[in-house]
């Protein structure tokens, strides 16, 4: 019987031996200022971009309003004057009502604010001032707003007996005129002062 054959031991060693392991590459180092300079670099750039955008907006708008025709430019002076003119209008309007308002109201401001708030221009065909239309939607304010109407005519005071008689007449007539100043009350001052002169341009 033959001997069993052993296999021949391999030629190479080094076949059944673990690899070696290899050293692991260190990262290179960054370079952090090279970094920083391509940012600066990079924003220098977007500024110049971004003035040369805006020195093109200029330019474009220049050449815009030299296009305009002269027709364009006459239109937008009329419009401005059209402007200043209805301006101009309204105070004038607002001040004739005022003045005409006075003494009637007791405030002339309500009158102007009722009635320059209605909507009328208060204009006649000529574009002046219509004093009539105004009269007349003062009076209808008055009837509408009766407690805003002021107080017509003069007010003298009544004589008070319970004071008795002064010497010459004199004495209550000033009080009375005091009184009417501390109020306001001038026509009645007025009057007062009329009455109390009357005697002493009578012929004797």
């Amino acid at each position: 019987m033959p001997e069993p054959i052993e296999p021949a031991p391999s030629a190479d060693p080094a076949a059944t031996d673990p690899p070696t392991p290899t050293e692991p590459v260190a990262p290179e180092p960054k370079d952090w200022q090279a970094e920083a300079e391509r940012w600066k670099r990079q924003s220098r750039e977007n500024e110049a971009r971004a003035k040369a955008n805006a020195d093109a907006a200029k330019r474009l708008a220049a050449i815009e309003d030299a296009a305009k025709t002269e027709a364009e430019k006459l239109t937008e002076k009329l419009t401005a004057a059209e402007a200043r003119a209805a301006a101009a209008t309204k105070r004038a309007v607002s001040a004739q009502i005022k003045a005409m308002a006075t003494g009637r109201f007791v405030d002339a401001a309500d009158a102007v604010d009722a009635l320059t708030a209605s909507g009328a221009d208060f204009l006649d065909g000529a574009g002046q001032v219509d004093d009539a239309a105004i009269e007349t939607a003062l009076t209808d304010l008055l009837e509408r707003k009766q407690h805003w109407r002021a107080e017509q005519g003069p007010r003298i005071p009544r004589p008070d007996p319970s004071q008795g008689p002064r010497p010459g007449g004199t004495t209550g007539v000033e009080d009375q005129i005091r009184e009417a100043q501390s109020k306001g009350d001038w026509r009645t001052v007025l009057s007062l002062q009329n009455s109390k002169l009357a005697p002493a341009s009578r012929p004797k």
